[in-house]
């Protein structure tokens, strides 16, 4: 992205296990929750459901900065919450990754 400003986002995908769904969804829509009212440097979060592959999920959010995302994953808070979503999967990647492409909403 030339010129623009980097974009640093928080990325992980989930291979929930079969029948663990909902108990997965409520940890993580808490450990989401806590993120925003602790002002975590996170500037919003997605959290994407495989149609076909319903125990998939992936969860992305843009933060300031990858040392932002480095201190939140090192949170008391987050570490207890992954231990628990952990226990729920099959496989867990965690990234961190930036943005180099972005058409930004209405511009199409």
């Amino acid at each position: 992205m030339m010129g623009d400003k980097e974009i640093i986002y928080a990325a992980e995908i989930w291979s929930v296990k079969q029948g663990k769904e909902e108990e997965f969804l409520n940890i993580w829509t808490d450990l989401a929750s806590w993120t925003k009212a602790n002002e975590m440097c996170s500037t919003g979060v997605v959290l994407l459901q495989d149609l076909e592959q319903r125990n998939r999920f992936i969860s992305f959010g843009p933060w300031k900065t990858s040392a932002c995302v480095q201190a939140w994953r090192q949170q008391p808070e987050f570490k207890a919450a992954f231990v628990k979503l952990k226990e729920l999967c099959d496989e867990v990647k965690l990234s961190t990754m930036k943005s180099v492409f972005n058409i930004p909403q209405g511009t199409v």
